[in-house]
């Protein structure tokens, strides 16, 4: 039992010695090494890096790449020390490499409304650059023809896109047709018949002269004109500067008169002078309770007389010049009920 305990106390006292020896020989070795003053890396090329590195006895290690917005491709994002710091001789230094800054794939834009072209480009993190304009046959107005960066090429995120916008066909130039005197409509036909547009229609009272016929209009006949030229057309109506927009030359409005219920047929008369001459849309024996249906035109003046059963139970006038302040729909004029009106005469078509 002694010379167990003997033979332990020499082995854990010579333990002892060596672990101190050897502590006592890294500290003394660890004390010997040049100490250093780390330098700033950050943005500096990796290999420049490597060589300062390798130059200061240091070790580099690579511990990933990331995406970086104001770092170029191959610098140093980050390092570990951080600069100033004082580092041995042999020691590593751990640093991080930018990828660049990120590319998205630029969208091809040929072909599609300059609108929707620039919801994509904020879409895909782009920018709108220069537009352009530029005549087209192949391109639609208002539509992007061509772009730089090109489509489905990588480009840097918040790049700026140049485009090359469509005006449509260019349009050649005609003679300004006579329109005096002409009813809106046809004047309206002639003017489409030319392709030329209609951009403002103004009222005029003109006591000798027809209701709804053109006064005049800029620009006069046999003036020069494109498709482009803003055309305005002065109409006679009841009241002065009254404004009609030129939608409602191709406009059309659904009226609906309800049958009352019951068990018998009802003679049904509906007249109009919408075409002119007095006519019947519906002269006939009808269900009750069904729809009697009218599509009208909101390019003239139409006055509407409904018979039921030969007596006259609403009139509804249609006047384009007459406008909702408020939703800018046509207001519809209509009759009580109970009121007895006669019947459209021909010398009521004119106002």
């Amino acid at each position: 039992m002694k010379s167990l305990l003997k033979y332990t106390f020499i082995f854990l006292t010579a333990f002892i010695l060596a672990g101190s020896i050897a502590y006592y020989s890294v500290r003394l070795f660890t004390q010997s090494a040049d100490e250093i003053i780390l330098p700033e890396l950050t943005g500096k090329n990796i290999i420049y890096v490597l060589e300062t590195l390798t130059n200061m006895e240091l070790n580099a290690k690579l511990y990933g790449t990331r995406y970086n917005d104001t770092i170029p491709r191959y610098s140093v994002i980050s390092q570990d020390p951080q600069p100033g710091a004082t580092i041995k001789k042999g020691r590593d230094v751990i640093i991080y490499i930018s990828k660049g800054a990120k590319e998205n794939i630029m969208p091809d834009l040929r072909q599609i409304p300059l609108e929707q072209a620039l919801i994509l480009l904020e879409k895909n993190e782009f920018k709108k650059g220069h537009v352009s304009f530029t005549y087209s046959l192949k391109t639609n107005k208002k539509s992007v023809i061509a772009q730089y960066p090109k489509p489905f090429s990588n480009v840097l995120k918040g790049s700026f896109c140049n485009l090359l916008v469509s005006r449509g066909t260019k349009s050649m130039g005609m003679v300004m047709p006579d329109l005096k005197g002409l009813q809106l409509e046809k004047a309206s036909a002639v003017i489409e018949n030319h392709h030329l547009s209609i951009s403002k229609i103004v009222s005029n009272v003109d006591r000798n002269q027809d209701y709804g016929v053109v006064l005049s209009y800029t620009p006069g006949a046999g003036s020069y004109v494109t498709g482009n030229t803003p055309i305005t057309l002065v109409i006679n109506s009841s009241e002065k500067n009254k404004i009609m927009t030129p939608d409602k030359l191709n406009s059309v409005i659904l009226l609906t008169h309800s049958l009352a219920p019951g068990f018998l047929k009802h003679h049904v008369r509906v007249e109009t002078d919408m075409f002119g001459p007095i006519i019947n849309l519906y002269n006939e024996y009808m269900k009750p309770g069904v729809d009697i249906k009218i599509i009208v035109s909101l390019r003239k003046r139409t006055r509407i007389n409904i018979f039921i059963d030969h007596h006259l139970v609403r009139t509804i006038i249609i006047d384009p010049w007459k406008e909702d302040s408020d939703t800018g729909d046509t207001l519809l004029w209509e009759s009580s009920p109970l009121q007895f009106y006669q019947p459209i005469s021909p010398d009521l078509v004119k106002n």
